[in-house]
């Protein structure tokens, strides 16, 4: 097993990224972990044997425009680590970089993986804290424009996804991201998403539309929607945890309430879960927060090794087969669009 962690990328690095990999090499002794990136800035006395480093000369910076700098930088530890995993020299990918950057290189063959057999378009999946846990949210950002279809399939994708965070789940419940829960609600896209999973047979259990308060008192292990609403959503969620907190500890608070806060809030902690995964590509492609420090890419790295043991993508295009099956002529009708159709 062998894991590419982009070492340039993210507000902390490659300090962070660094100390978070030399964590990950020591409970993952049966893992490679190739750092990739500067390597006079990645070196350090005593990593431990399982890491490596591949010198990449450029980063892809925060705010680069994504597709033009990963075409203009063909040496940048981003495209150099998503070349290793399309090669067949690592398994996954780890990043804390540039956003549009990961998903361009994660979804275009030209400079990156391509999709996975099956898959009309990858969706980001964010495990979204919720009471009793998380649930999978997908997608946050990588579809902005997005068709019946793919919301279908990002149901099947995210319920294959949340097991792997909760293995004893043996019926996901699926819900879709909406303003009520009638089954008239929403635009178009909610309309015909939810006509057609209230008739699927599938290997979860649809619950219908799922309001956001819903969604946080955990009535649904996965929500699906599109890439605007999941990331407005997600982005609202990180706005209102930081208000509350700067609003409760900045006014008089007790010690003690001080303490209940940092307690409720560390549930909401990215860090726990590593990042949110790429579902729908050729490899392994982890997203982390560009904030992240050493314990998120230390989750990371134990998120992608799960996995890869576990074969994840295998079981994403069996599930998708069956979807296909039972679609019969609809299925059909929108899994054969065109490409024009689709841009």
């Amino acid at each position: 097993m062998r894991i590419a962690i982009d070492g340039m990328g993210g507000d902390h690095a490659p300090d962070e990224i660094v100390l978070g990999v030399t964590e990950a090499a020591k409970l993952n002794p049966d893992a490679t972990l190739i750092l990739v990136g500067q390597k006079d800035r990645l070196s350090r006395p005593g990593l431990p044997p399982n890491v490596q480093i591949v010198h990449a000369s450029q980063v892809v910076e925060m705010k680069e425009e994504p597709v033009k700098a990963l075409r203009s930088k063909r040496d940048s530890s981003l495209r150099v680590a998503m070349t290793l995993v399309k090669q067949g020299g690592a398994d996954a990918v780890i990043s804390a970089g540039n956003t549009g950057a990961i998903v361009a290189g994660a979804l275009f063959p030209l400079f990156g993986l391509g999709n996975l057999e099956g898959v009309k378009r990858p969706g980001i999946t964010i495990p979204m804290p919720v009471d009793g846990g998380a649930c999978a949210m997908i997608d946050v950002g990588a579809n902005t424009n997005a068709k019946p279809l793919h919301l279908i399939q990002y149901a099947v994708m995210g319920s294959v996804y949340i097991k792997y965070l909760n293995p004893t789940l043996k019926l996901p419940r699926v819900g879709i991201l909406n303003i009520g829960e009638e089954s008239k609600k929403g635009t178009d896209l909610q309309k015909q998403v939810y006509a057609y999973l209230d008739k699927a047979s599938l290997n979860f259990e649809f619950v219908g539309n799922i309001e956001p308060h819903r969604m946080y008192a955990g009535e649904a292990d996965v929500v699906v929607c599109d890439g605007f609403s999941g990331n407005l959503t997600l982005k609202t969620a990180e706005g209102v945890k930081d208000f509350i907190v700067k609003r409760i500890t900045s006014n008089g608070a007790t010690e003690e309430v001080k303490a209940a806060t940092r307690t409720a809030t560390d549930s909401l902690d990215h860090s726990e879960y590593g990042g949110a995964p790429i579902l729908g590509v050729r490899g392994v492609v982890i997203k982390c927060h560009g904030r992240s420090k050493a314990l998120s890419i230390t989750n990371a790295v134990k998120l992608a090794a799960g996995f890869i043991r576990g074969g994840l993508n295998d079981h994403i295009v069996e599930e998708l087969r069956k979807l296909s099956r039972f679609g019969g002529a609809w299925y059909s009708k929108w899994f054969s669009w065109s490409k024009e159709e689709e841009e």
